[in-house]
């Protein structure tokens, strides 16, 4: 995954911030930050306000500097919350990595094929396919497919293909698919799975991301 680079400022101010970069998340420790100029010793025991610049958009947050090591690298407090102030518009969230989790399609007459959740918007969503597991031409209709988790599974959704693509192995390939004239209902599942991807991945839980998805029982 990209890099989030961000500044660290004052708390109640918008101007004289340094330059970080997030080097990892530990759960056990905290954010671990790389300064780009500026002095981390002066910051040590102090509360910032962290913004944060990454591929989904800027968020903010309160931290605390609680130490440094022989890198440079600060260990900063985890936020309690993260405020979103822009998001990209229709930005997409990477699956989770979890087995039980599927988007099955209807393929008529009974039939059903299990995909998995490559990445997902608000508006649409990449499988990974089995090459020649049924037809993928762009343009095509998918009708009444849902996510599934275990027991769990949300109401019909109705895709278009839009693209398709070699996947990461010979046998697998990646379809890339928008919502078909898409309910209320249907809107807020999607949106409920992606913000409960996202959501866990940034609380360091992605084991868990299924709890906050609105069809998960």
């Amino acid at each position: 995954e990209r890099q989030a680079l961000g500044g660290l400022y004052p708390l109640g101010q918008v101007d004289g911030g340094v330059s970080i970069e997030v080097v990892r998340v530990d759960p056990a420790q905290g954010l671990i930050l790389k300064l780009h100029g500026g002095s981390a010793a002066e910051l040590i025991g102090s509360d910032q306000s962290l913004v944060l610049c990454g591929p989904n958009g800027k968020m903010q947050c309160k931290t605390r500097i609680l130490k440094i090591n022989d890198k440079g690298e600060m260990t900063t407090s985890l936020p309690a919350e993260l405020l979103l102030i822009q998001r990209r518009k229709q930005f997409r969230t990477l699956g989770p990595v979890d087995e039980d989790f599927n988007f099955v399609l209807s393929l008529g007459a009974g039939q059903e094929l299990l995909t998995k959740v490559v990445d997902i918007s608000a508006q649409g969503i990449q499988l990974d396919i089995r090459l020649d597991a049924t037809q993928i031409d762009i343009g095509r209709y998918w009708h009444g497919g849902y996510f599934e988790r275990l027991k769990s599974r949300s109401g019909p959704i109705d895709l278009i293909i839009r693209n398709n693509r070699p996947g990461a192995a010979l046998d697998r390939v990646r379809v890339g698919c928008e919502l078909y004239e898409p309910n209320a209902r249907v809107l807020k599942e999607m949106e409920s799975t992606r913000s409960a991807i996202e959501n866990a991945r940034v609380a360091s839980k992605l084991n868990r991301w299924y709890l906050g998805a609105s069809w998960y029982d």
